[in-house]
């Protein structure tokens, strides 16, 4: 079900990327991080891509960049399952905390977050250039008991 993303995958990532997001990846975003040694993306396949995670696992951190799951496919918990693969391979590569950005005005994913264990340590004012709303910076202790 959750396998990595090839090249092949970039069009149903986009589509998706186009319906979650109000300022969506170009395309050669996503082909970078294929290439980078250090990203990994992510995607749910069922029989189509219905949805991706875009994780770095790097200097003994993973950072969450993006989850997005297609409209028709949400509220399924495909979301909590890519960010627990994200946080799975990143213990399985030794990394002691998870960090990620969200917008403030993001409750469902701040929601999630939060039973997957992350906290908020810090607020980015103004992070986001679409609308200027803050980012909440949240951090997950990997080496604590699983929530």
């Amino acid at each position: 079900m959750i396998r990595l993303a090839t090249h092949a995958d970039l069009d149903a990532i986009e589509e998706i990327d186009r319906h979650s997001f109000p300022r969506p990846w170009p395309r050669a975003t996503f082909e970078a991080e294929l290439a980078r040694d250090f990203a990994r993306v992510v995607v749910v396949d069922e029989r189509h891509v219905i949805a991706w995670c875009n994780y770095w696992i790097v200097a003994g951190e993973v950072h969450i960049l993006a989850i997005a799951t297609h409209p028709d496919h949400r509220r399924r918990g495909l979301g909590a399952k890519l960010l627990s693969h994200a946080l799975d391979e990143g213990r399985a590569a030794h990394c002691s905390v998870a960090t990620l950005e969200v917008r403030r005005g993001n409750a469902p994913a701040i929601a999630l977050y939060e039973r997957a264990g992350f906290v908020t340590v810090h607020v980015r004012q103004r992070y986001y250039i679409d609308n200027n709303e803050d980012a909440l910076v949240m951090t997950c202790d990997l080496t604590a008991p699983r929530p």
